[in-house]
């Protein structure tokens, strides 16, 4: 029986977060309910299996240590059908939910993958550029030795001509 009401209470919790709407309302349409603190009593709204979607008024501090034991309902009872309408349209929006998260993460990898894709070709045509660079300094070097050597025969030569002045 617990792990069925934990199963139920995770289901709900994630309806309420599937719905996006609050499942707490503090400032509501008057006439106001006040909790045994005296304070105004928050409207929440019930997910569990048995009153979908139905709304009642709670102490601020339901879902904590403090809660005061207020409870009343704001809906009348919906009756057995529209309970199970409510469930079957919940199941079928987390349904749409989990769709909608598979996809976004195949979109992801589709545009990851085409980021990939043009990533390789730039690193492709990166290569292509460095490697005709390294050709053209090859080319360079083999013209500064050749330059060097030029300088250094021109060197000696002209050491050799002034020194027999």
């Amino acid at each position: 029986m617990a792990s069925s009401s934990s199963s139920s209470t995770a289901r709900c919790r994630r309806r309420v977060v599937l719905l996006r709407q609050p499942s707490r309302e503090d400032d509501y349409e008057p006439p106001r309910r006040y909790c045994y603190h005296r304070m105004v009593a928050s409207r929440w709204t019930s997910w569990t299996d048995g009153n979908p979607g139905r709304r009642f008024y709670g102490c601020p501090y339901y879902y904590q240590d403090r809660w005061c034991g207020f409870f009343a309902w704001h809906d009348n009872e919906f009756g057995e059908r529209a309970n199970t309408v409510i469930k079957e349209l919940l199941d079928d929006i987390d349904k749409l939910y989990d769709e909608n998260s598979i996809l976004r993460r195949a979109e992801h990898g589709q545009r990851v993958s085409e980021e990939l894709d043009a990533i390789q070709s730039d690193l492709r045509k990166l290569k292509r550029t460095h490697e005709l660079y390294d050709r053209e300094l090859g080319k360079w070097e083999k013209k500064f030795k050749v330059a060097i050597s030029l300088l250094f025969v021109t060197c000696v030569w002209l050491y050799l001509l002034y020194r027999k002045m």
